[in-house]
């Protein structure tokens, strides 16, 4: 499994709305997930730009792209999703890519 960062902006309905299906959402997009093949690893609520930063696994691209779509078309969220490495894998990357140790 891949891992990817999502950036989460709740939208202005998804503000208004929040206190009668704030709770039930959340579960939705992470009921989402699962049935794609995915699963949440992590998600923190933020103060700032972005109001969650989510942490999941899918199989593939194609798979985040379909859940990234399937959760914003619920209304209450704008998202960006992007595939992650770890750091150890990108320490790996970068010596096959300039040859150092």
């Amino acid at each position: 499994m891949q891992t990817y960062v999502s950036l989460v902006k709740f939208t202005q309905h998804g503000l208004q709305s929040m206190k009668d299906k704030g709770i039930e959402r959340a579960e939705a997009v992470k009921h989402n997930a699962q049935t794609l093949g995915g699963k949440l690893i992590q998600a923190y609520y933020c103060l700032g730009e972005y109001d969650v930063i989510a942490i999941w696994e899918f199989p593939d691209n194609k798979t985040a792209m379909k859940a990234a779509v399937l959760n914003a078309s619920l209304g209450h969220i704008e998202i960006t999703t992007m595939p992650a490495v770890d750091r150890e894998e990108w320490k790996s990357l970068l010596q096959q890519t300039i040859g150092k140790k």
